[in-house]
């Protein structure tokens, strides 16, 4: 393999890409390399713990563009249901419009570290947190709002299950298109 230079957002964009095409069991250090044009030499100077400590550093970044595209969209002062569609949008392009799992699927499987579910349960935590809001921000009641919320996730990540195994992103497209409406009192 030639010697390359790959940036670290480059790098991690690459090895999210390894661990939702396989998922965490089936990511191994031959594929990252491969994807990533390192030598696994170099992927352990990186990233000493190998495949682990890459798949935290992948959670950390799922954290990071969820804060960046989708919670602080939604802190942002306006219309919730137009924030909303904005939200969408980045929805629709961090699941390469419904044809890409989830990172919260994939690296919730069998063998990853207490530690890297613990990011997963943060980050997860957090997207519910800001559903909820912008939920309460449009005028439903608290506890209305936790349960479109719960909802709403559940049906993004439901549908792309169903894309996944039936090869078909309607469903995915159709809970985003109504996400707006779930989210917000009518």
């Amino acid at each position: 393999m030639a010697h390359s230079i790959v940036s670290d957002s480059e790098l991690l964009m690459r090895s999210a890409e390894v661990f939702r095409t396989y998922g965490f069991e089936g990511t191994s250090l031959s594929r990252l390399s491969q994807a990533t044009g390192l030598e696994k030499a170099s992927l352990y100077h990186r990233f000493p713990g190998g495949k682990q400590q890459i798949a935290l550093a992948v959670a950390e970044g799922t954290r990071a563009w969820l804060q960046q595209n989708l919670f602080e969209p939604l802190k942002e002062p306006g219309d919730p249901r137009k924030k909303l569609r904005a939200v969408t949008e980045q929805l629709r392009l961090c699941y390469v419009d419904g044809t890409m799992p989830c990172s919260f699927e994939v690296l919730s499987l069998a063998g990853g570290t207490a530690e890297l579910n613990e990011i997963l349960r943060g980050a997860l935590q957090a997207w519910l947190k800001a559903f909820a809001e912008i939920a309460k921000e449009s005028g439903l009641p608290v506890s209305e709002a936790r349960k479109r919320a719960e909802l709403a996730i559940i049906q993004i990540e439901g549908s792309l299950i169903l894309g996944r195994v039936l090869d078909n992103t309607k469903a995915f497209h159709k809970v985003l298109d109504e996400l707006p409406a779930l989210l917000t009192r009518e």
